[in-house]
């Protein structure tokens, strides 16, 4: 209820406040949300703009700080630096599974960024930051189902100027940055960007001695900008970045079956409490890596046409450490995994400017990357005593039935390594029309189609014995030797009642892997899909205009790259008619999940304020086939949602009422639900609200400028807000976590910062989540739980505060 009367409070005190508003202007912001420059005002399309002075003040240090001032917009990290995930209105995926691609494509300076591995970097020196609401495949072609995030970086000046930084906080945190930019000579700018982010781990591990969460970065990045002639320009950009950290840190979020036997050989955790800045690895999770690239941008001019080119390659090596036992014994040996990107992309648009009734745009893109992962999991030193707690004497039973060493059943080292490959090539072309039809409605009219083919293989290593013993197999013998004949014998072997060897199935984590390609699946795909834009603007007045229309966006297949993927029946059958019968454990599933198609019927208005803006959207939101992976214990499920979808609205206002107080609130209110989902891990979800997405989101901002003695200064108060989640969509764990305290995720965070500045000094103090609030960005049931009462969470990140200097030159 609090939280309610304190949006509603805002929402009062900003809407009243424009009737007392100033003549002050705030600047004029320009985008490239249609892939040309347009004022946010002129563009008929739902993006929020975080410019380079917001951005610093609200001390945005990566884009997973983006979600603190852009409510439509959520950030969720996950068991490491690199695991996380972006969504917009609700609909994201593209983690824990390196051939689920992501539905939210970011870019930077127009260079597609495939994978969070090769998005963890600290943001360079900024222009803007654009968030694109909704299907943006027309123009943004691969994988922008769900919308788009465009980093736009500051380009090389002829003017010399530079700037130094340097921060320290909460967790001896230091923060250094440097900037310059200048010419060479009368052609040719150039700029020059490091930086480095340094802190010990927000939570401490009394196993090792060691903190967990920390950050470990650096990032350099060099510009040179040629303008030989007005009508041509050529930017060459080389960046490098690379990360070292411990990460990420989980809690108890309901103490169950797998902790209790887990408490019986010294395992260590704090009971249904997940927010005590303490993490229980028996070791440190580890993620190491680093990114590079090179990028053209080439813009020429012609007579009332431009013509511009981007040309990208890029490089990203990823290596990690992770516990996936999440408990302080050595149960299962440290998940090994390295994944390596190569990636290059190349795009071509020509496009009319400034025509009176008619503008078009023509553009082709093409993007190859080729990946290779190598992904390993041995059981640990505790796992055999682990599984006799949970099923005691039982595999003593096993092995004098099976007629082998008790000692080989679960031996400390046993378990499989996968090498898999992707190659991945799309090519699109696009194109768009902007017709002025009468001097107050206009109509964008644009397709584009797109082809993206997919080469993947498998290649499993295993040497679990366990997990590879036929159960049914022994059960039909132990039967017919008990007089049965052998055809009832094979069908009695399958019933628990006569063949108590199927009791034990459930600890068969690691069956024998059906490799591919093989001669019945060739690990290969091509989708092809055609998207388009229409829609249509009205200007009301000198202050308003209207638009509505619909877009749509599409994902091609998702390859599940894991040990998780199984041959579907028609594989198996090929293969046994081929002589290559599949293990006697092997499931029954599919390789890949089929491609998402996404639309969205939309309205909007946007109004200049005397000081500033109000930008408003309706939507009606829908993907078919959304890719969904889901952890059940032991292993991801990929499937295909038949559909979710969501409605609602949501709002940017900006405005000074005041020359000293800028005034900043946006909202997201809507119904996400999933329309048809019958086969999910989970049941039935047909009708149901999905997991992790809060109805209502408002972000509110309040910013005092002054000056006194010469010195220019702001104080900054923002809150966001977010209702009650559920964090499980299986409703029998979710009902588990909610009699633990656990089940709801709801946020109410206020941050701070405040600044002075005078000439070529400024000084900044800052704070985030100082209220303390407390939730968890999702939770997950334990390994190997046959229960499913253990479940661990990641928690929020705690309060932090800090300093920062910066000297401009």
């Amino acid at each position: 209820m609090k939280n309610c009367i304190y949006i509603n409070l805002s929402i009062a005190l900003i809407f009243t406040s424009i009737t007392f508003a100033q003549d002050s202007i705030v600047e004029e912001v320009i985008v490239t949300a249609t892939k040309t420059e347009k004022t946010l005002q002129e563009v008929p399309v739902a993006v929020s703009v975080i410019t380079s002075d917001e951005l610093e003040k609200a001390t945005i240090i990566d884009t997973l700080d983006l979600k603190s001032i852009i409510p439509s917009l959520d950030t969720r990290q996950y068991q490491s630096s690199t695991n996380a995930t972006f969504f917009i209105r609700g609909f994201g995926n593209g983690s824990n599974n390196p051939g689920i691609e992501p539905s939210v494509a970011l870019f930077v300076d127009g260079v597609y960024r495939s994978k969070t591995q090769s998005q963890i970097s600290d943001l360079p020196m900024l222009e803007r930051v654009e968030v694109l609401r909704g299907p943006q495949s027309t123009l943004f072609g691969k994988n922008a189902s769900a919308g788009v995030i465009n980093i736009v970086t500051k380009k090389p000046s002829f003017d010399k100027s530079g700037m130094m930084s340097f921060g320290v906080g909460k967790y001896n945190s230091k923060i250094g940055k440097i900037y310059t930019t200048g010419p060479i000579n009368e052609t040719t700018a150039y700029s020059f960007n490091a930086n480095f982010n340094k802190r010990d781990g927000s939570s401490d591990n009394p196993v090792t001695g060691n903190s967990v969460n920390n950050r470990d970065r650096l990032g350099l990045r060099a510009e040179l900008l040629f303008i030989p002639n007005d009508d041509l320009s050529i930017r060459v950009t080389a960046d490098y970045d690379e990360y070292d950290e411990i990460c990420c840190a989980v809690g108890s979020a309901n103490y169950g079956t797998a902790n209790a036997v887990t408490a019986a050989f010294g395992g260590q955790i704090i009971a249904n409490d997940p927010y005590t800045e303490k993490a229980f690895f028996d070791f440190d999770p580890i993620s190491d890596g680093d990114n590079s690239g090179i990028s053209i941008y080439i813009e020429k001019d012609l007579d009332n046409v431009r013509i511009e080119s981007i040309t990208s390659s890029r490089k990203s090596y990823n290596f990690e450490l992770q516990d996936v036992d999440f408990e302080s014994v050595n149960q299962i040996d440290a998940n090994k995994l390295v994944k390596d990107l190569d990636a290059v992309t190349q795009e071509i648009r020509i496009f009319s400017e400034d025509n009176e009734n008619i503008n078009w745009l023509l553009g082709a893109y093409y993007y190859q990357e080729d990946m290779k992962y190598d992904n390993s999991i041995y059981f640990g030193s505790l796992w055999r005593a682990y599984i006799d707690a949970l099923a005691p004497g039982a595999l003593a039973g096993v092995a004098e039935a099976f007629g082998i060493p008790n000692t080989l059943l679960f031996a400390e080292g046993q378990g499989v390594n996968e090498i898999s490959t992707q190659n991945n090539t799309t090519k699109s072309i696009f194109a768009q029309l902007d017709i002025k039809l009468t001097n107050r409605l206009s109509a964008i009219v644009g397709a584009s189609y797109i082809e993206d083919e997919k080469s993947v293989s498998v290649n499993q290593t295993n040497t679990d014995i366990f997990s590879n013993l036929d159960f049914v197999g022994a059960g039909t013998l132990g039967l017919i030797g008990a007089g049965f004949p052998p055809e009832q014998a094979a069908v009695l072997a399958t019933d628990p009642d006569f063949n108590p060897l199927l009791g034990l199935q459930a600890l068969q984590f690691l069956p024998q892997f059906v490799n591919f390609p093989n001669t019945a699946q060739d690990g290969k795909s091509n989708d092809d899909n055609v998207d388009y834009t229409l829609k249509l603007a009205y200007i009301l007045n000198d202050t308003t205009s209207i638009y509505g229309g619909v877009s749509t966006g599409f994902k091609a297949t998702a390859w599940n790259i894991s040990r998780d993927s199984l041959p579907d029946a028609t594989e198996i059958a090929a293969l046994a008619l081929a002589g290559s019968p599949v293990g006697p454990n092997t499931g029954v599933g599919k390789r890949y999940a089929d491609p998402e198609e996404s639309e969205v019927f939309e309205i909007g208005a946007k109004i200049k304020l005397p000081t500033g803006y109000l930008n408003i959207a309706l939507f009606d939101q829908k993907i078919e086939g959304f890719q969904s992976n889901t952890f059940i214990g032991t292993g991801f499920i990929l499937a295909n949602a038949g559909s979710q979808s969501t409605e609602g609205y949501e709002f940017d206002l900006v405005m000074s009422p005041t020359d000293y107080i800028d005034l900043a609130i946006s909202g997201l209110f809507m119904d996400p639900i999933y329309d048809s989902f019958p086969n999910s891990s989970s049941g039935d979800l047909t009708g149901t609200m999905p997991s992790n997405i809060s109805e209502n989101t408002i972000s509110s901002t309040i910013t005092w400028n002054l000056n006194v003695n010469n010195w220019d200064g702001y104080l900054r108060l923002s809150h966001l807000y977010a209702s009650e989640a559920k964090l499980l969509e299986n409703p029998v764990w979710q009902a588990t976590l909610e009699n633990a305290g656990n089940g709801l995720k709801a946020q109410d965070t206020i941050n701070f910062s405040a600044g002075i500045e005078k000439d070529n000094l400024s000084i900044t103090i800052w704070g985030k989540n100082i209220n303390n609030d407390k939730y968890l960005i999702s939770a997950f049931p334990a390994v190997a739980d046959p229960t499913f009462t253990t479940f661990f969470g990641y928690p929020n990140a705690y309060s932090s505060y800090g300093a920062t200097l910066n000297y401009r030159f």
